[in-house]
């Protein structure tokens, strides 16, 4: 009886958290259209797409606790074309601002350092998400789609390259 009684708590909270995290999802790509015009808005949105990130590494763990107890089969493939879907918004969010970024964001004191974080945060989300495609089972289309979001994130790194040989040099320390 408490057996039963836990896997139908553990599905009643996957289930919650799944809800959840559809929600965040979709409310994240309707943002996509909103555009970015400052840095502080650049970092909102990051972190809108941390958090849906943690939301799924959450419901990863909670599903791994308890196999095979209320936990639906399908629900790993679920959470990575949830993390796809984050992931082709953040880069569609960060292509636009570093197109055309605010000039205090490439000519401040500290910009380097700033745009080579978003370098290094970038290049690494471009590994996990060559890592993710390769565990998705995709369609023909949405293989394609993947295909262009992946050299959208190219062009980001690219773009911020570029903006880091003109930021202003990176900030020393004294000795």
């Amino acid at each position: 009886m408490r057996y039963e009684q836990e896997a139908a708590q553990r599905a009643t909270v996957l289930r919650h958290l799944s809800q959840s995290l559809a929600g965040a999802v979709s409310l994240f790509e309707k943002q996509e259209s909103v555009k970015l015009s400052t840095f502080p808005d650049y970092k909102k949105a990051r972190a809108r797409y941390l958090e849906i990130q943690a939301m799924i590494f959450t419901i990863t763990d909670k599903a791994e606790e308890a196999p095979n107890r209320g936990v639906p089969a399908e629900l790993k493939g679920w959470l990575v074309r949830m993390r796809l879907r984050a992931i082709t918004t953040f880069t569609r969010l960060s292509l636009a601002f570093f197109r055309d970024p605010p000039d205090l964001l490439i000519h401040a004191l500290g910009a380097y350092d700033l745009l080579q974080d978003e370098r290094v945060s970038l290049l690494s989300l471009l590994n996990d998400f060559d890592m993710m495609l390769m565990e998705a089972a995709l369609d023909d289309k949405s293989s394609m789609e993947l295909d262009k979001v992946r050299v959208q994130i190219e062009e980001i790194v690219s773009l911020l390259d570029n903006l880091l040989k003109t930021a202003p040099a990176p900030l020393r320390t004294f000795d």
